[in-house]
């Protein structure tokens, strides 16, 4: 957890938060910030903006989803508690339906290849590599349950999703993992004014994180 964090400050920039373009890939760009801070009131707010900027319950549902791989189990199941309290689920076809299948696991593990693949480019082989010389139950993990099962779900885009990746790492703090994806946003069709954008938009509220993803971004613009 990032101590450096200001939730006081992340919920001034949110209620302030009024933006005239790319209002999805930012708004849930925040709404994954808002998670990453693990506070009930802060999540709520970050959806009640939602509603108002006209984001869609599924799209809110499809970061809490993938909030786990990043951030753990506790803090994905009290947003989609809080979700469902201020915009119930009125039921629908479940992406999951059939999940114990073994065609489904066939799928999720070539699915997550490609995915995977698109965030890391050339660098895909060499992770591979590096990890299952390791871990390799880590690597054949990640891709099936990370970037198959959770990552390539319809719903949003995976522009969409890289984004709000970086939310999560900037406010997490996590150095290592915020330079694969915010270069993984690069890949995956993102703008680098975007990607600034999205990182400013979090930006001191995240404390020592703000400034590890600003340097970061500095890296790669050159």
């Amino acid at each position: 957890m990032n101590m450096t964090a200001d939730k006081t400050l992340f919920q001034t920039q949110l209620s302030q938060f009024n933006p005239n373009s790319d209002v999805q890939n930012r708004m849930l760009a925040l709404f994954s910030a808002a998670i990453t801070l693990d506070d009930a009131n802060i999540t709520e707010f970050a959806i009640q903006k939602a509603q108002e900027l006209k984001i869609n319950r599924d799209s809110l549902y499809e970061i809490i989803l993938q909030s786990y791989l990043f951030l753990g189990f506790p803090r994905m199941l009290q947003a989609a508690d809080l979700l469902d309290k201020i915009i119930p689920f009125r039921g629908g076809n479940s992406q999951d339906i059939d999940f114990l299948s073994e065609n489904k696991l066939s799928e999720w593990y070539k699915d997550g290849v490609e995915v995977c693949k698109s965030v890391y480019k050339d660098k895909y082989e060499p992770l591979k590599k590096r990890v299952t010389d390791f871990a390799p139950e880590i690597f054949h993990w990640m891709i099936l349950e990370g970037y198959g099962k959770v990552l390539s779900r319809k719903g949003i885009g995976l522009e969409t999703r890289e984004l709000s990746i970086v939310a999560f790492l900037t406010m997490e703090n996590r150095p290592k993992q915020l330079h694969s994806h915010i270069l993984g946003a690069v890949h995956v069709g993102a703008s680098k004014e975007l990607i600034q954008t999205v990182i400013d938009d979090i930006g001191k509220s995240a404390g020592d994180g703000y400034k590890t993803a600003l340097s970061i971004f500095e890296r790669l613009k050159n």
